[in-house]
C-alpha cells in the first residue's frame, strides 16, 4: 500500500512539475512589450508605447525606421497569422496539415497568386525602387524578418512543426491576392446560376438570381445628383469552395457597412465616419491596430497580416472606411477542346495552344502532388483545381480583372494614409483594379465622399455575366474598360449623408454596374435611421446605429406572406408562432424568441422549395448564396414561381401549401430541439459566436486557443450583421460579421472609438488575446488614442528599439 501511495505521489509531483514547466514555457513566448532591443538597420531609436488594450503607438524620426519598427512589432504579435495566410494564399497548407488541405492548395496554387505577385514587383515596385511606398514596404519586411530571426517562436510553430523562414515582397502581394479572391462572389455564384438555367430554364433562374430587385435601395451617385449534366458538375464547384472557406484557417471577406455624415448634421460641425467590415470570424482577429507617427506623418490604422499599409485608417486630416463594391469582376468561359490535342482550344477559326506549367505541392507524410496549370487567352483553366471537374471534357477558363493588371494596392493605400483631402484620395483610389472596393472618406475640411473603386470592363450587350460564357467564338469577350470617371461615386451629397451596405449603386450614365450585391435589408434600415432631419449626430448616437439589430424588411415580408398560410391547417404551436411573427418588428435581441422561430421556418421553406431541384450537395452552397439572399423575398412573394412545386412528387404544390407545411415543420422541430415551452426559445441560446483558432480543432488543447462561445444579438442582414449558415441543426453558429466597429468624429480625430471581435494579440498567453470579446458582443467600444500625453497615462509597456 505504501508503494502505491509513493507511486501516486510521484506521479502527482511529475504532473505538477510538468504543468509548471508548460506554464513558464508558454509565458516565455509572450511578446516583449517593455525594455530595449537592438534592430539592425535603424537610423535612430524608435519608441513603441503599448496602451491598455495592447495597441502599439510607434514614434520614429523617419518613415523607414517607422515601418521597420512596425514590421517587427506586427510580427511579434501576429507571426503565426502571417505565416498561415501566406501559406493559404500560396497553396502550401498541405505541407503542415497533410492531405486534408490538398483541395485548398490545389485551388489557390491554380489561381497563381505568386506569379501575379512577381509581375507586380517587376512592373510596379522595382521600376520605381525609390518611391516612398516601396521603401516603406521593404522596411516593413526587414522588420518582420528581424523578428523571425531573433524573436521568440510562437507556440503554434512548435506544435505544428513550422520552420521559420523569411518574408519577401511577394508574400505581401499574395496576401493581397487572397483578399481579392474572397471578395469575388462570382466564384461561388456563376456555376450555380449556369446549372439552374441549363437544367430548369430562365423562369427558375430569374426568381432566385436576378439583377437588383425593383424598389430595393440603391446607393446614390453623383450622376443622380446632377440629373445540364456538365452544368451540374460545374455547380459542385461552388460547394467545394464553400467547404474550403468553412475550413479555412484565415477568414474570407463577405461584406460591410459604412457611412459618413456631413458636418452640417453633426454636433461637432465636422464629418463622422462609421465603418464595420464584415469578415469571417477567426482567432486572432483579422485586423491589427497600430498608431504610426514620425515627422510629417501621423496615422492610426487597421492592418492585415503581413501588410505594411493600413487598409482602413485616419490621420489628423481625414480618414476612410471600406466595404465590398460587389461588382462582378469575374467571368467563366467554356472553352472548346481539341479532341486530338488536350493542350489546344478553338478560338474563332483556329486552334490555339494553351500555356502550360507544372506546380508541385508538397504533402505532409505523403508523396508530392503535381498539377498542370493551363491558361487560355481567357484565363486560367480551373478544371484540375476541383475534384469533380477534373474529368470534365470542356475546359473552364477563369477571366478575372485581378489578373489583367499588376496590383497597385500598396501604392494606393500608402497615398490614402498620407492624403489631406478628398481630391488626393480620389486620385489614389483611381488606380485600384480588383477587388472592387467602396471607399468612404471624411475630412476636417468638411468633405464627405464615396468612390466605387475598381476597373470596370465593357461587356457585349448580349452577355449575361452571371452565367458561364462561350470562349470559342470571341463574341462574349470583354471589349475594353470604362474610364474611372464613370465608376459610381459622389462628393458632398446634398442630403449630407452617404452610405454603402454592399447594395447596388445607382446609374452613372453607362448603366447599372453588374454585380453580386447583397439583399437590401441593411441598406433599408440604414436609410430608415440616417435619412432624417437630425442635426446633432455624435459618436455615441452613431454607435446606436452601428449596433442596431432590427431588420425592418422582415416585418414587411411577413406582412405579405403570413396571410397566404392556411391557418386552419396549422398545428397549435404553429398558430401561436404565427401570431408572434405577425407582431414581430424584426429585432434580434438575445431574449427575443421570434428570430428563433423565423429562421427555423426559413430553413424548412428552403428545403421545401429549392432542395428538390438542386440536390443535397449544391443546396449547401446555394442557401448562403448572396444572389439567393437578395432575391429570397421576391421569391416568397411570387405566387406563380415554379420553385413551389416539389418535382419529387406527382402533384403540383402551391405557395400556400409549402408555406403552411414549412411553418408546421418548423414548430415541430423547435419543440424537439428546445422543448415545448416557447418562451424558452430565446435567440441567445441558439445564436452564438466562437472565434476559432486554426488549432481549435485539435483534441484537448483546441479549446485553449478558441475564444467563446458567447451569446450574440444580431442576425442575417441586420446592421449588426452576425450571419450564419442555416441547416438542420437549429443552432446558428455565427461565421462572419463586423471584424471591427469603428467611428471617427473629425471634430476630434485624436479620439476615434473602435472595438475588435476578440483582441489585439495573437499570443494565447497575452491578456489582450480575448479582452475585447465581451465588449464586442455587447456593443461596446474603446478609444483609438493618438495623443501622446493620454497614451502615456494608460501605457502598459514601452519598448525602445535601437540601431
Amino acid at each position: 500500500m505504501k508503494i502505491v501511495k509513493k507511486i501516486l505521489l510521484g506521479l502527482l509531483i511529475l504532473l505538477v512539475v510538468a504543468t509548471v514547466g508548460i506554464f513558464f514555457y508558454l509565458q516565455s513566448t509572450k511578446p516583449k512589450l517593455d525594455g530595449e532591443l537592438q534592430l539592425k538597420g535603424l537610423k535612430a531609436p524608435v519608441e513603441v508605447v503599448y496602451d491598455d488594450f495592447g495597441v502599439p503607438h510607434i514614434y520614429a524620426q523617419n518613415e523607414e525606421d517607422l515601418f521597420q519598427a512596425f514590421g517587427y512589432v506586427h510580427a511579434q504579435d501576429r507571426l503565426f497569422q502571417m505565416e498561415i495566410v501566406r501559406r493559404l494564399a500560396d497553396g502550401r497548407l498541405a505541407e503542415l496539415f497533410g492531405e486534408k488541405a490538398l483541395p485548398s492548395d490545389k485551388f489557390f496554387r491554380t489561381l497563381s497568386f505568386r506569379k501575379h505577385a512577381q509581375w507586380t514587383i517587376d512592373s510596379v515596385l522595382m521600376t520605381n525602387p525609390n518611391a516612398p511606398f516601396v521603401k516603406a514596404a521593404q522596411a516593413y519586411i526587414k522588420g518582420v524578418n528581424e523578428y523571425i530571426q531573433n524573436g521568440k517562436t510562437p507556440i503554434e510553430f512548435s506544435i505544428i512543426g513550422i520552420k521559420k523562414t523569411p518574408f519577401e515582397l511577394a508574400d505581401m502581394q499574395i496576401i493581397m491576392g487572397y483578399m481579392g479572391f474572397t471578395f469575388a462572389e462570382a466564384f461561388r455564384s456563376e456555376s450555380i446560376a449556369t446549372m439552374i438555367q441549363s437544367k430548369y430554364g430562365p423562369e427558375y433562374l430569374k426568381d432566385v438570381m436576378s439583377a437588383w430587385p425593383a424598389n430595393e435601395p440603391k446607393i446614390p451617385t453623383q450622376a443622380q445628383e446632377s440629373k445540364v449534366q456538365s452544368s451540374e458538375i460545374l455547380a459542385k464547384m461552388a460547394n467545394q469552395l464553400t467547404n474550403i472557406e468553412y475550413n479555412s484557417p484565415f477568414p474570407p471577406y463577405h461584406g460591410s457597412n459604412g457611412w459618413v455624415i456631413a458636418g452640417s448634421k453633426t454636433k461637432s460641425g465636422k464629418p463622422i465616419l462609421s465603418n464595420d467590415t464584415h469578415i469571417a470570424f477567426s482567432q486572432p482577429s483579422v485586423w491589427y491596430e497600430a498608431h504610426l507617427e514620425c515627422p510629417n506623418f501621423k496615422f492610426y490604422g487597421n492592418f492585415l497580416a503581413g501588410t505594411p499599409v493600413g487598409a482602413l485608417g485616419h490621420s489628423q486630416y481625414g480618414g476612410w472606411g471600406l466595404t465590398m463594391f460587389e461588382n462582378d469582376d469575374v467571368d467563366f468561359f467554356r472553352e472548346k477542346a481539341n479532341p486530338a490535342n488536350p493542350n489546344q482550344v478553338w478560338y474563332k477559326d483556329h486552334w490555339e495552344d494553351l500555356k502550360v506549367r507544372e506546380e508541385v505541392i508538397k504533402v505532409k507524410d505523403k508523396g508530392d502532388v503535381k498539377i498542370a496549370i493551363k491558361t487560355s487567352r481567357h484565363g486560367i483553366i480551373m478544371n484540375e483545381s476541383f475534384d469533380k471537374m477534373a474529368d470534365q471534357k470542356e475546359p473552364i477558363a477563369l477571366w478575372w480583372v485581378f489578373n489583367q493588371f499588376p496590383s497597385y494596392h500598396l501604392e494606393s493605400f500608402y497615398k490614402m494614409a498620407h492624403a489631406k483631402n478628398a481630391t488626393e484620395v480620389g486620385e489614389a483610389v483611381s488606380k485600384l483594379t480588383s477587388p472592387g472596393l467602396n471607399v468612404m472618406w471624411g475630412d476636417t475640411e468638411g468633405n464627405i465622399a464615396w468612390w466605387a473603386a475598381g476597373r470596370l470592363p465593357k461587356r457585349p450587350a448580349h452577355v449575361n455575366p452571371m452565367v458561364i460564357l462561350d470562349g470559342s467564338t470571341g463574341n462574349d469577350d470583354p471589349q475594353g474598360w470604362y474610364d474611372f470617371s464613370l465608376n459610381p461615386q459622389i462628393l458632398n451629397p446634398k442630403r449630407g449623408v452617404l452610405y454603402t451596405a454592399n447594395n447596388q449603386p445607382a446609374d452613372m450614365g453607362n448603366g447599372l454596374v453588374a454585380g453580386y450585391y447583397v439583399a437590401g435589408n441593411r441598406a433599408s434600415r440604414i436609410e430608415e435611421l440616417l435619412f432624417n432631419d437630425k442635426k446633432d449626430w455624435t459618436e455615441e448616437s452613431v454607435r446606436q446605429v452601428i449596433n442596431d439589430v432590427t431588420s425592418s424588411p422582415y416585418k414587411a415580408l411577413l406582412k405579405d406572406i403570413l396571410p397566404v398560410i392556411d391557418r386552419t391547417q396549422l398545428n397549435e404551436p404553429a398558430k401561436v408562432a404565427y401570431e408572434k411573427l405577425a407582431k414581430w418588428d424584426g429585432s434580434h435581441d438575445l431574449e427575443d424568441t421570434e428570430p428563433t422561430i423565423y429562421y427555423r421556418f426559413l430553413y424548412h421553406f428552403f428545403v421545401n422549395t429549392i432542395k428538390d431541384e438542386l440536390g443535397n450537395e449544391v443546396f449547401k452552397a446555394f442557401e448562403h448564396n448572396g444572389n439567393f439572399k437578395r432575391n429570397m423575398a421576391s421569391l416568397m412573394r411570387n405566387d406563380a414561381s415554379p420553385w413551389w412545386d416539389n418535382i419529387s412528387t406527382p402533384k403540383k404544390e402551391t405557395r400556400k401549401e409549402i408555406l403552411t407545411q414549412s411553418l408546421n415543420e418548423a414548430l415541430n422541430s423547435l419543440a424537439e430541439q428546445l422543448g415545448k415551452e416557447m418562451n424558452d426559445w430565446q435567440w441567445g441560446k441558439v445564436h452564438t459566436l466562437t472565434h476559432n483558432h486554426p488549432l481549435g480543432i485539435v483534441p484537448v488543447i483546441g479549446k485553449f486557443f478558441n475564444v467563446g462561445p458567447l451569446p450574440a444579438p444580431g442576425g442575417r442582414e441586420t446592421i449588426n450583421n452576425l450571419d450564419f449558415p442555416i441547416d438542420s441543426s437549429g443552432t446558428y453558429k455565427v461565421t462572419y460579421g463586423p471584424a471591427l466597429r469603428r467611428i471617427v468624429d473629425f471634430g476630434d480625430a485624436e479620439h476615434g472609438r473602435s472595438v475588435l471581435p476578440s483582441g489585439q494579440s495573437g499570443n494565447v498567453m497575452s491578456k489582450h488575446y480575448g479582452d475585447q470579446a465581451e465588449m464586442f458582443v455587447k456593443g461596446g467600444s474603446r478609444p483609438e488614442l493618438m495623443n501622446r500625453t493620454e497614451i502615456e497615462k494608460v501605457k502598459t509597456g514601452k519598448l525602445i528599439l535601437k540601431p
